[in-house]
C-alpha cells in the first residue's frame, strides 16, 4: 500500500509539471466555427489538400508529398498523380462511407479517420475489400491500432490482419507532414495551413503524450514500482464506474422537484439501459458503450399504439447528454433486456403525436430520439471539453470526484435540460 501511495504522489507531480495546452495562435478560424472537435469537416479540409485539383491551387503538392512521406509510396509518377482522384465520405455497400478515399488506375487507397468516435463493428475489415495495391490507412490522434472489434467480420470469423493496416497519427505524421510543407507555402495559404496545424494540435493535445513518457519512466524504476501500477491499474475500472454512479445518484436526487414540475415519473418497469444495471466493467472493456441511463416516462404523452412511451433521459454514450426519446413497451427486446425496446426508426406519424406533447420546433429526431442537447446546452453532435466523458475520462469527468464540484455540475447541468428541453414540454401535467 506504501508503494502505491509513493507512485500515486509521484505522478501528481508529474501532472503539476506538464505545461497548460497552449492557446490557438491569433485568430484561428478552425477554432472560432467549433471544427476541431468534427472529424467529418477536419477531413474535408484533409481531402480538398490532398486533391490535385483541389481549392488550395497547388496541384499535386500535397497528394504527392503525402504519398511518398505519410504511406511510404514511390511507384506513383507525377503523371498518375494528376489523374488521382481523392473522395470524400466515399459511399460503399449499405451506405456505409469510408471518410477519405485516394484512388487511381492503380491504387485505391481508404482513409478511416477516428478522433474522437468509437470504433463500428467489422468497419476495417469491410473498407479493406476495397483496397488496391496498398494498405488501408487509420488516422487516430495517437496512431493507435484498431480492435479486434473493427478488424473481425462482422458476422463471421476472419480477422483483418494487423499488417494490412498503416496506423498514422495526427499529433506526430500529419503535423510534421504539414510543417515541413508550409516551407514551400505563399499567403494567404501558408497562414491557413498553420491554423488548421494549430487545431491538429488542440485535438490531440501533445501533452497526454508526453505525462505517458513520464509516468512509464516511473514504472520502470522497480519491479515494485511496477507492481503498485499493477494495483492501482486493478483499482480504476471500479473508480472510474463508481465516479458515474455518484453522478447518476446525484442526477436522480437534483431531477425530483424537476419531474414533479413537468409530469415526468421515474422509469421503474423496464429498467432499460438503467445506470443501476449498465454502469460496470464492461463499459471500458471496449465498444460499443454499454449506455447507462435514468430514464423518466412524460406521463400524460399518449400514442397510438398505446405500447410507445415518451421518455425523458439522460443517458452516458461516451460523454453525457439527455433528451426526448420513444420507447415501445411491446418491442421484443435485446441481448440484455428481455421485454422492451426503443424506437429504432421514429415515423412521421409517431414525430406529429410527438408535437402534442413538446414544441415541434425544437426537434432533431435520430434514432430513438426526438431531440437532445448536452449539459452544458449545446445540440451540435461533437467534443466540448466542459462536458465529462467516461470512456477518456476527461478533466471535466475528473473533476466529478470532489462532491462540491459535481453537485453543482448537476445543478447547472439539470438547468440547462429544463431549458433546452424540458420548459419545451406542452400539455403534460
Amino acid at each position: 500500500m506504501e508503494q502505491n501511495l509513493e507512485l500515486l504522489s509521484k505522478i501528481s507531480e508529474n501532472l503539476g509539471g506538464i505545461p497548460p495546452r497552449s492557446p490557438f495562435s491569433d485568430y484561428n478560424i478552425f477554432n472560432i466555427l467549433e471544427i476541431t472537435s468534427k472529424e467529418v469537416i477536419i477531413c474535408r479540409f484533409l481531402a480538398d489538400l490532398l486533391n490535385p485539383e483541389g481549392q488550395h491551387g497547388c496541384g499535386i503538392l500535397f497528394l504527392k508529398s503525402f504519398v511518398q512521406q505519410i504511406l511510404k509510396i514511390y511507384s506513383m509518377s507525377d503523371l498518375l498523380l494528376s489523374r488521382t482522384d481523392v473522395t470524400k465520405e466515399f459511399v460503399i455497400d449499405n451506405e456505409r462511407r469510408i471518410d477519405i478515399v485516394i484512388q487511381n488506375s492503380r491504387f485505391f487507397i481508404p482513409i478511416e479517420v477516428k478522433i474522437y468516435a468509437g470504433e463500428q463493428e467489422g468497419q476495417c475489415y469491410d473498407y479493406f475489400q476495397y483496397v488496391r495495391n496498398a494498405r488501408l490507412v487509420y488516422l487516430t490522434r495517437f496512431g493507435d491500432a484498431p480492435s479486434e472489434y473493427s478488424r473481425k467480420q462482422k458476422g463471421g470469423t476472419d480477422l483483418l490482419p494487423l499488417e494490412n493496416i498503416q496506423c498514422v497519427s495526427w499529433a506526430c505524421d500529419i503535423c510534421r507532414w504539414l510543417e515541413k510543407l508550409t516551407m514551400q507555402l505563399h499567403e494567404p495559404l501558408k497562414s491557413m495551413i498553420n491554423q488548421y496545424i494549430d487545431a491538429i494540435r488542440a485535438v490531440t493535445d501533445q501533452r497526454e503524450q508526453k505525462l505517458m513518457e513520464k509516468n512509464l519512466k516511473l514504472l520502470y524504476e522497480s519491479p515494485d514500482s511496477f507492481r503498485a501500477g499493477i494495483e492501482i491499474e486493478k483499482s480504476m475500472k471500479t473508480a472510474k464506474v463508481t465516479l458515474m454512479r455518484l453522478m447518476f445518484d446525484d442526477f436522480k436526487e437534483a431531477m425530483e422537484p424537476i419531474a414533479l414540475k413537468y409530469g415526468l415519473e421515474l422509469e421503474r418497469t423496464f429498467n432499460y439501459y438503467t445506470y443501476e444495471e449498465q454502469c460496470n466493467e464492461k463499459f471500458y472493456d471496449g465498444n460499443p458503450s454499454t449506455c447507462p441511463g435514468l430514464n423518466y416516462i412524460v406521463k400524460n404523452a399518449k400514442f397510438s399504439p398505446e405500447s410507445i412511451q415518451m421518455w425523458f433521459r439522460i443517458e452516458v454514450e461516451y460523454n453525457l447528454f439527455a433528451g426526448i426519446a420513444l420507447f415501445d413497451t411491446s418491442a421484443e427486446g435485446d441481448i440484455d433486456v428481455s421485454e422492451g425496446c426503443e424506437v429504432f426508426q421514429i415515423t412521421e406519424q409517431m414525430l406529429e403525436q410527438a408535437a402534442n406533447y413538446i414544441n415541434q420546433d425544437i426537434f432533431t429526431p435520430v434514432n430513438w430520439w426526438i431531440t437532445w442537447c448536452y449539459p452544458n446546452g449545446k445540440r451540435r453532435d461533437g467534443y466540448y471539453e466542459d462536458v465529462p466523458d467516461f470512456k477518456h475520462m476527461n478533466s471535466s469527468a475528473i473533476r466529478l470526484v470532489d462532491p462540491r464540484n459535481r453537485k453543482n455540475f448537476v445543478k447547472n447541468s439539470v438547468e440547462n435540460f429544463e431549458k433546452h428541453i424540458l420548459r419545451h414540454l406542452i400539455n403534460t401535467q
